[in-house]
């Protein structure tokens, strides 16, 4: 949907809506797991954004707080702040001279001593139909990687019309994630979250 509409009033509007696609856990599922069938658009980006246990505690709670796509400048509409299994979010993001928002729900969250993250799924009033996870993991070579997959088709009118621009935003999105969680492993310890 175009903004203007409150991500606050479409999260509201879509809370008890059901998924608008079928393949539940998609985004979670191993690389050289079986596709979807049909076609879709897919997103397999990751980074190494730190190093060690502190760095991975700080993206994992940014992560979970939505904060790295608050800081890669989306406005994030979320009951409690904390990412939750079940819940129903709303985000917005500014597109040239106006934006975006899309509504979904947590299907499935990654809570591990070393891999945290959720998996989001499209509800009706999201341009895109499909799902998408953000993962951070520490790996035994000590490094912070965050992984962002999606499996998506267009679903809006002006999605499909704009066709390669929504792709485009999609991956400009996913490089400001990136980005937003190497910052969040950097940041000065004062600034980092007590999480322990």
């Amino acid at each position: 949907m175009i903004l203007g509409y409150s991500t606050r009033n479409l999260r509201v509007a879509h809370e008890h809506d059901d998924l608008t696609y079928d393949t539940i856990g998609m985004s979670l599922a191993p690389v050289d797991a079986p596709k979807p069938e049909g076609r879709w658009h897919s997103v397999n980006e990751s980074k190494v954004v730190g190093h060690g246990r502190d760095a991975f505690d700080a993206v994992g709670y940014a992560l979970m707080h939505w904060q790295l796509h608050e800081e890669a400048g989306f406005f994030v509409e979320s009951p409690g702040g904390v990412v939750r299994a079940g819940e129903t979010a709303a985000a917005g993001l500014p597109v040239w001279f106006m934006g975006v928002t899309a509504v979904y729900r947590v299907v499935k969250v990654v809570d591990g001593p070393n891999r945290i993250g959720f998996a989001v799924g499209t509800l009706p009033g999201h341009p895109a139909r499909g799902e998408e996870s953000f993962v951070v993991e520490l790996r035994d070579d000590d490094s912070v990687v965050l992984t962002v997959r999606s499996f998506s088709r267009h679903a809006a009118w002006f999605a499909k019309l704009g066709g390669p621009i929504g792709t485009s935003i999609q991956h400009r999105a996913t490089k400001r994630l990136l980005a937003a969680a190497g910052k969040a492993a950097t940041a000065p310890e004062l600034l980092r979250p007590v999480i322990r």
